[in-house]
């Protein structure tokens, strides 16, 4: 997600220690959309100097996690001038941080950065890894082929030399075995193993610790928290923090259209449409009218459409489209 200019985030934080200044011009660097894995490196070095340092950035990065608040307010009074802003910068600062107290470390803030401004260290040290928008194929060993997501993160897995299976950090896979192998090829994720046996195939898709398996060809065997499901083509199971669920129908079509550059949505919240369509264009859009977010969408995009997803959202439901700089988009 990029972020507004410097000017903003002077207004808003209130801070002008010389530490806040360089934590926002790390945040602005970071979410400019030209980062460097030079510029990742130079700041895990930045931040680790010392825990003054990430504390700063951890209190710039907090007011991103109150950032739904703040939209709102932004939204109902249409725009912050910036003279208001200068007569009480403290103002908005109490407002994000009401209820709050600030305490971060380096490490938090490299294993778990802030709405994925930049890859985790857990990312970043991964055998294969996708960036926000990307997709890619990879054969992570004989006769078995990932197709990996946007946002997506594994890790080969190997037993007496020869891989054996892939740890799914985050993200979304499709996996394919080809007929003839002699054992599953497991997909560990979220505490849970996917196997896919001889001539399967499977969407595998992890995020916040929960995990969907869609089969499209063949059968997959799920195990979790001692409990074993099998499916079939056209079926999918969850698992995760509220256990495991039975396995149910589930659309084929659906479930491989991330493969044709498609997203698929059929009767659901915009709330969780707007979710999904943030994990493919740089940016963040951000609702602040929960009646809008109710709203339920049944349609079709081409991930060369999601640049302008913010003006189909404004022509189907005419919603209010406000646009701020670093590609940040409020809709009420």
């Amino acid at each position: 997600m990029a972020i507004p200019d410097q000017r903003c985030l002077n207004a808003i934080t209130g801070h002008s220690s010389a530490l806040h200044r360089e934590a926002r011009d790390w945040l602005l660097r970071l979410t400019s959309g030209r980062a460097t894995p030079a510029d990742a490196q130079a700041f895990r070095h930045w931040c680790g100097q010392s825990a003054a340092h990430a504390r700063a950035f951890a209190e710039t990065r907090l007011l991103w996690d109150n950032l739904g608040t703040a939209a709102r307010a932004l939204s109902q009074r249409e725009q912050i001038k910036t003279d208001e802003l200068q007569r009480d910068p403290r103002r908005m600062s109490r407002r994000a941080f009401l209820g709050g107290a600030v305490a971060a470390s380096a490490a938090f803030l490299l294993l778990r950065p802030p709405m994925r401004l930049w890859p985790g260290v857990g990312d970043m040290m991964a055998d294969f890894r996708t960036a926000t928008g990307e997709q890619r194929q990879v054969q992570v060993a004989p006769g078995v082929v990932v197709e990996m997501n946007t946002q997506t993160a594994i890790n080969v897995k190997y037993a007496g030399g020869r891989p054996v299976g892939i740890e799914l950090l985050t993200g979304e896979i499709q996996l394919q075995t080809l007929d003839g192998a002699s054992e599953p090829f497991t997909v560990y994720a979220s505490k849970g193993q996917v196997m896919a046996l001889s001539g399967s195939q499977c969407n595998v898709r992890c995020l916040d610790s929960d995990v969907e398996v869609t089969g499209l060809n063949g059968t997959v065997r799920l195990e979790y928290q001692g409990r074993t499901e099998s499916i079939g083509t056209a079926q999918r199971a969850l698992y995760g923090q509220r256990g495991m669920a039975a396995p149910a129908p589930a659309d084929i079509d659906t479930a491989m259209a991330w493969r044709r550059r498609v997203l698929v949505f059929d009767n659901q919240p915009l709330s969780s449409v707007v979710v999904e369509i943030n994990r493919y264009r740089p940016g963040k859009i951000i609702l602040t009218n929960d009646a809008l977010g109710a709203r339920k969408v049944h349609a079709r995009f081409t991930l060369n459409q999601l640049a302008d997803a913010a003006t189909l959202i404004h022509d189907a439901f005419g919603a209010h489209v406000t646009t701020l700089p670093g590609g940040i988009v409020l809709l009420s």
